[in-house]
């Protein structure tokens, strides 16, 4: 096999049967190497490229209540100041900094206040980054008159990847370490260009979000059921090669109801729709009141995992606890810039603020303002949660196992941007050349880049949570899924022992 300089990785995954007793015919010494001809030894090497490929979708919510979040998600995605972040020329990364090791990039390391393109760059990721939002309508802006404006005009949403500058005008929609490479230095400001592609989604969408409707469509979607001019925006993003990561973005409850036959019984707000000419949209309270009419979760799993089998998720949505380990709940940001909220005495009510159901932005004076200053009696004086628990998101995450969460309730999502972008460049899964005859004696060890002693790392419990969970789960008879910081990073060796078959002449008796 070829070996490239780029590789810097090598997973080695030794499959070794040891046999105590033997009959007569076949050798004895099973310990020793010499003319061991029942104990049947696997021995795979697989060099693993450092700069990998990744297609990474981000699924912005852009609803009227994400103003804070969109710029909290800007803010995160390049750190333009050299005093705080050495990773400034994403096509030059000094080699001390190349395929970092986890602690320069978490608590306090040098790399630690860089954004998550950089650290992307860093592990020498052939990234492509796409953003689509919640919105399924053919168009933004359905409320000109408390929404964009006549100015604004309208934006397409089915199915279309959002540019970086005025729709319609020819402009870029990807952001790609490709960019790095060629002729075109215009290109190049990746700040500027995603702070300018969220300028250009704003919070004129849809009330009623629908981010697994959003990532279905625009993965499975043909041609023609795409907005007009994004008929050719999947095929421009999907490389074969590269591995699908998608990121969702809300501060709401998902409402797909696209899949299963859902779009009849819950309702298709946007039939009809002409661009420019909207009627009344349904009210977003029906998603938290009739959830049990939207789209099985679990179709969306589905979904994404025929787009790539091996695919990875990170979910920022309403919820409370620590990053990989979030439970759905409405939240605030609390004193300290942690989420703060949910059911902490387990009678069913958010203890610390009021779950609106997708109403935290209708802070007016008069009736349908669920969060104003007159309906503060009727909330029990709880302020509004900034986000809506994002059960459905979750959901998903728990059920694809290879995934990253957080709250969007921190407020920094810095360190949640970093681990993801780790997250993508961690091999996760190891494939066994063959079944192992004995399962349950697996084992499994990870020596760190630069590390002289190898780590055992834990099995986990069939069906754990890889999302919370350090460890690893057997796959399918033969693949091996490392979960949380057991997921190798760049220049980590993981080895894995397993039992393999007898020898075909110790079972014959040759």
């Amino acid at each position: 096999m070829e070996r490239r300089r780029a590789w810097g990785r090598r997973v080695v995954v030794a499959l070794t049967l040891v046999v105590a007793l033997l009959s007569a015919a076949c050798n004895r010494r099973v310990f020793m190497h010499v003319e061991n001809v029942c104990q049947k030894t696997i021995d795979t090497t697989v060099d693993v490229p450092t700069e990998k490929a990744a297609d990474i979708l981000i699924v912005v919510d852009n609803s009227g209540s994400m103003a804070e979040e969109q710029q909290n998600l800007a803010e995160n995605f390049l750190n333009q100041d050299p005093a705080e972040c050495p990773l400034q020329d994403l096509a030059n990364i000094p080699p001390e900094y190349r395929n970092p090791v986890r602690a320069l990039y978490t608590d306090g390391g040098v790399l630690s206040r860089c954004g998550f393109i950089q650290l992307l760059a860093a592990f020498e990721n052939d990234f492509r980054v796409g953003v689509i939002t919640t919105d399924v309508g053919l168009c933004d802006n359905r409320y000109p008159e408390v929404q964009g404006g006549a100015a604004w005009g309208y934006h397409p949403q089915r199915g279309c990847l959002q540019p970086d500058g005025a729709p319609r005008g020819g402009v870029r929609k990807l952001i790609a370490a490709a960019d790095l490479r060629d002729d075109d230095v215009t290109n190049d400001d990746f700040a500027q260009r995603f702070h300018d592609t969220l300028d250009n989604i704003r919070t004129w969408g849809s009330p009623v979000e629908r981010g697994l409707d959003a990532a279905d469509l625009f993965l499975h979607a043909p041609p023609e059921a795409r907005a007009p001019g994004c008929e050719h925006d999947l095929e421009a993003f999907r490389r074969s090669e590269a591995s699908l990561v998608v990121m969702f973005l809300s501060d709401e409850e998902d409402c797909s109801h696209g899949l299963g036959g859902k779009l009849v019984e819950f309702g298709d707000e946007n039939e009809g729709e002409i661009c420019g000419a909207f009627d009344a949209v349904m009210q977003p309270s029906r998603c938290y009141t009739e959830d049990e009419a939207l789209s099985p979760v679990q179709l969306y799993v589905d979904s994404l995992l025929a787009a790539d089998p091996r695919v990875k998720v990170a979910v920022i949505a309403g919820g409370v606890g620590q990053a990989g380990g979030v439970a759905a709940g409405g939240c605030l940001v609390g004193p300290d810039g942690r989420p703060t909220g949910g059911d902490a005495d387990g009678d069913g009510v958010n203890d610390q603020c009021f779950e609106s159901m997708g109403m935290s932005n209708y802070v007016g004076s008069g009736a349908g303002y669920a969060c104003g200053p007159d309906t503060a009696d009727a909330r029990g004086g709880l302020p509004c949660c900034v986000a809506d628990p994002g059960r459905r998101y979750y959901e998903l995450a728990a059920q694809l196992g290879s995934t990253a969460t957080d709250s969007i309730c921190n407020a920094s999502f810095r360190s949640t941007m970093l681990g993801i972008a780790a997250f993508i460049a961690a091999v996760d899964v190891v494939a066994l050349a063959e079944e192992p005859v004995n399962p349950a004696a697996i084992l499994v060890e990870l020596t760190r880049a630069g590390a002289t002693e190898a780590e055992l790392v834990e099995r986990l419990p069939p069906g754990a949570d890889c999302a919370s969970s350090s460890g690893f789960l057997l796959v399918d008879e033969r693949f091996i899924q490392l979960c949380g910081d057991a997921r190798p990073g760049p220049g980590d060796t993981i080895s894995v022992r397993a039992p393999g078959r007898v020898s075909e002449a110790c079972e014959t008796g040759g």
